[in-house]
């Protein structure tokens, strides 16, 4: 009982101080319980408090804050969102998109992983640099915005990990206890070399990033001068998350759980 009292306190207190706090309140009031319902049956090990509740759902809103000041397709880089998003789709799809319609001004249809033919690495460094861009982070990083820490602050069963390294933003799979498991990545979506020839960075972002980081020694997927890990850092999004990795398992290759499409389309 004092467990669930601290978890409604904490979900309160996040609704007051979100930047998603007018849209949080047009939040259906019935999707919690219906998200706690059927939300482990298609994630198992998922908690269902309030609280985590509150986290998952003002991910998804600062997501679709990313796919209105984008106005192209993102991918969602968190599960503990996707199950919200998931839940609402089954308990109110014409709602969802009244209140997308209400607050970001289209509808953003949900789109699977499997189903972007250009694969998730333009999507996902799109929500990066604008998820960083709410945050007021550096742009190339490797901070890592609210939304993209979702899954590990909140140890999302199956989740994905994401953390600062080296001057890199590197990514885990979490287990089925939302712990960190199995070998780290550079996903290329989110290599700084990726962010600037997709055209989401400048050069002068980059070669700041250089000077600051160049002294740690990481590597990257884009290489330029600095060597790297292999693969591509071309800005076509169609290289690396997509359809696996080795660590990476799930939907979208363990980099963005789906995918918001613009205008009822979807992909790239």
């Amino acid at each position: 009982m004092l467990k669930n009292t601290l978890q409604r306190t904490r979900a309160g207190i996040l609704h007051i101080a979100s930047r998603n706090r007018k849209a949080l309140r047009d939040v259906p009031p019935g999707l919690y319980d219906y998200w706690a319902r059927s939300a482990p049956a298609e994630f198992p090990g998922i908690p269902t408090d309030a609280f985590f509740y509150a986290r998952a759902t003002d991910a998804l809103l600062t997501f679709f804050e990313c796919m209105k000041r984008h106005r192209m397709p993102c991918a969602l880089p968190s599960k503990a969102a996707d199950s919200v998003w998931h839940a609402w789709l089954r308990h109110d799809p014409v709602g969802l998109d009244a209140f997308c319609e209400r607050h970001y001004e289209q509808r953003i249809p949900h789109v699977e992983a499997a189903a972007m033919s250009g694969g998730m690495d333009l999507p996902l460094a799109r929500c990066l640099v604008m998820a960083r861009t709410l945050d007021r982070q550096f742009l190339p990083g490797p901070d890592v915005p609210r939304l993209f820490a979702t899954d590990r602050k909140l140890r999302m069963p199956g989740g994905f990990g994401y953390r600062a390294r080296r001057g890199l933003m590197v990514l885990s799979e979490l287990n089925e206890r939302g712990l960190a498991a199995g070998a780290t990545r550079v996903p290329p979506g989110t290599d700084p070399w990726f962010l600037f020839e997709a055209g989401l960075i400048g050069g002068y972002d980059l070669d700041r990033w250089r000077l600051r980081y160049a002294s740690q020694g990481g590597g990257t997927t884009g290489g330029g001068d600095w060597g790297g890990a292999g693969g591509s850092c071309g800005g076509d999004g169609s290289a690396g998350c997509d359809g696996g990795g080795n660590d990476g398992g799930g939907e979208g290759g363990g980099c963005g759980s789906s995918c918001g499409g613009c205008g009822g389309g979807g992909g790239d």
